[in-house]
């Protein structure tokens, strides 16, 4: 026989079939709502706990817990925001030793942020194969020019960029290595931010592989710029107004032409023409006129001594080389004119000529009026070869002029452009 408190819990349960034959919960066990599944499709269930309610596992009593609070827990941790990009590269932008560059085929010159051009060296390194096949860097720079044409087979002297483009990607970041780890002696906070200034006429491929070669020579941050634009901040030309400035870059491996207004290159022309191009070209008339050879090296120091763009009958210059004759075979000394290599560099110096030319017949009519007023401003290697201002006056009718530091005025007007963000914003190779 079922007691009058049993009847009553089955009457309950009667709805879900549910029959008790226990006791009821012990007095200290909170009593449980029990629902069917009709009534749970029909009205929500609240599963929240009176905070009256809570138990004290001491005492069993929710009257006596009446006051006490949760505690929280322990591990948990309040979420913190994390610090803005923006402060942390301001911080580092504060403590790092930022640097331009100039990473030419003939030489690479570097600009550190607050002192200046701290490296001029060539861009060649020599490297050592041992025994395994492994090659290990023996020199850099000066001291990798020196051996240029005087190796043993087991020594590499090699030039990383040929005509303003890596040629060998390897050597490449390694010489950017060890120029960077050379300028920046000591203890440095953080990583360097980087400006490269490359040739207007890279392509992508060509401008990507210049990006990673620095990020893996340790550049926390790489911005390109155009040769022609930082030789214009260098030359101290005023780029962001609306006023035209002609830039004439004569590096290595490149000339760039360039007309530039408001930050931009209104009309330009990029030539794979340069002082190498011309080393070459005394090295074949020679070769071809007096059947002897000599290295570039020789024919670098014939171009610079004695080179000129145009004829200067009243002071005429020789110089004397050492090669070798091809019809002995033996060693020789040769004598050379002035004369002689200006007819040998003619092709290259009449090549840059016409890019001249068609970079002002392409230049706006408004601001070919500004470059009658202002100039050509002759910047680069080249721009120190006797008479070519004078040569360029006569082909355009044009004021020319050589800027006082030619070989270093793409790196200072990198640097300049370094030193000022927001001229950074415009000029930068998106």
């Amino acid at each position: 026989m079922l007691t009058k408190k049993q009847e009553a819990r089955n009457e309950v349960c009667k709805n879900d079939e549910l029959s008790v034959t226990d006791d009821l919960a012990p007095p200290h066990i909170q009593p449980i709502e029990i629902i069917s599944y009709k009534d749970y499709k029909t009205r929500k269930v609240s599963t929240e706990v009176p905070q009256d309610n809570l138990i004290n596992p001491l005492t069993h009593s929710a009257k006596e817990n009446k006051g006490i609070r949760p505690q929280k827990d322990p591990v948990t941790k309040p979420v913190t925001k994390p610090p803005s990009h923006g402060i942390i590269n301001c911080f580092l932008n504060i403590f790092s030793k930022d640097l331009a560059i100039d990473l030419g085929t003939a030489n690479t010159v570097v600009y550190m942020k607050q002192k200046g051009i701290v490296l001029n060296e060539p861009s060649v390194v020599a490297l050592h194969k041992n025994g395994r096949e492994k090659q290990e860097v023996l020199a850099v720079g000066m001291d990798a020019k020196k051996m240029l044409g005087k190796v043993p087979p087991n020594i590499s002297a090699i030039r990383p960029l040929r005509d303003g483009v890596i040629t060998n990607f390897e050597v490449a970041g390694l010489m950017l290595k060890h120029f960077i780890k050379k300028v920046r002696e000591g203890l440095a906070l953080s990583k360097p931010r980087i400006v490269i200034a490359i040739p207007s006429g890279l392509t992508s491929v060509e401008k990507r592989a210049v990006k990673e070669a620095a990020e893996q020579a340790g550049a926390r941050e790489v911005f390109l710029i155009q040769e022609p634009m930082a030789a214009a901040v260098g030359a101290k030309l005023l780029v962001t107004e609306p006023r035209c400035n002609m830039v004439i870059d004569i590096g290595g491996g490149t000339t760039e032409v360039a007309v530039i207004s408001l930050a931009g290159i209104v009309s330009g022309r990029s030539l794979r023409i340069a002082g190498d191009e011309m080393d070459s070209a005394i090295i074949h008339y020679i070769k071809k006129k007096y059947n002897f050879i000599i290295g570039m090296a020789t024919a670098e120091r014939l171009k610079i001594t004695i080179g000129n763009a145009c004829p200067d009958i009243d002071k005429p210059e020789t110089m004397e080389i050492k090669g070798r004759d091809l019809v002995s075979g033996k060693p020789n000394i040769l004598t050379i004119t002035s004369e002689e290599v200006r007819e040998a560099i003619s092709d290259q110096i009449n090549a840059i000529a016409e890019a001249v030319r068609g970079v002002l017949e392409k230049t706006p009519p408004e601001l070919a009026a500004d470059i009658i007023d202002r100039g050509i401003v002759l910047t680069g290697g080249v721009a120190l070869l006797k008479n070519l201002d004078k040569y360029i006056n006569e082909i355009t009718r044009l004021p020319v002029r050589t800027d006082a530091s030619p070989l270093l005025t793409v790196a200072i007007g990198s640097g300049k452009i370094l030193d000022s963000k927001n001229i950074l914003k415009l000029v930068a190779v998106k």
